[in-house]
């Protein structure tokens, strides 16, 4: 279990997770303001959208404003590169330099990194991150298709090998098979690796995925603050999230 904030990613109900995608800082703190009342566990910077990613003060400026505003609601960051379904590109001296501000500013509570940059990391400063108490994400997306499980697994403990504190796959079925695959891998995942785990699968096809976290141990779902804010192919908002998480998780009396 990984506790962000009071909240704990691996005990009771999936949590979900907000992503806050404004261009600008004005639509970013709007949507830091529905983000709070939208009854979130978490909230997402996807600073992939933001157009002044690229200035180191713009962006220490708008993630101080960000930090003020949610308050106690622990804040993810992430940047996500082109392959991995994102909104531009970065380089890999680029990426290093925005993580390395970010996670010594003291506002973010976990960052996400793609396990397809996370080699180019020293272990030094991936160590340097776990010493600032800044729970890390692994993430990997697959766009075409779900890989076999051995393909699966293998990320999976490449990630933990990394020292990601939640490995996180989303991937894309091509039938139904592959959500229920994808869903039954997760929840046998404990015999392979130790670290929590988030699991998607993508478009409308897998969004009981979404749903499941609580039958398959997955333990943070995505939800977009409005139809129109959302991040990826079958995402609901979160209050449908909420709704029916809630429902599923209700104590039976009967």
């Amino acid at each position: 279990m990984i506790q962000v904030k009071g909240v704990d990613l691996g005990a009771g109900r999936p949590k979900i997770c907000a992503p806050l995608i404004g261009e600008t800082r004005e639509e970013l703190l709007r949507e830091a303001v529905l983000a709070k009342e939208s009854g979130t566990d978490l909230v997402e910077w996807r600073i992939d959208y933001y157009e002044d990613v690229f200035q180191a003060d713009a962006v220490m400026q708008t993630l101080t404003l960000l930090h003020e505003m949610l308050e106690e609601l622990p804040l993810l960051f992430t940047f996500r590169t082109l392959a991995e379904g994102g909104k531009q590109e970065i380089s890999i001296r680029g990426y290093h330099a925005l993580y390395q501000s970010v996670v010594h500013s003291g506002l973010v509570d976990m960052v996400d990194i793609e396990l397809s940059k996370i080699e180019s990391f020293e272990k030094e400063r991936l160590a340097q991150i776990s010493q600032l108490n800044i729970p890390i994400i692994i993430s990997t997306h697959n766009f075409k298709e779900t890989p076999a499980d051995p393909v699966l697994l293998y990320q999976l403990n490449l990630m933990e090998h990394f020292g990601a504190a939640i490995g996180k796959i989303a991937v894309t079925p091509q039938n139904e098979r592959d959500v229920l695959r994808l869903m039954e891998l997760t929840r046998r995942a404990g015999a392979f690796v130790s670290m929590p785990l988030i699991t998607l699968s993508m478009g409308k096809l897998g969004m009981i995925s979404r749903l499941s976290g609580n039958l398959t141990g997955s333990v943070m779902t995505f939800g977009a603050l409005t139809p129109e804010k959302s991040t990826a192919s079958g995402q609901m908002t979160v209050k449908e999230l909420k709704e029916i998480i809630e429902l599923l998780n209700r104590n039976d009396k009967s």
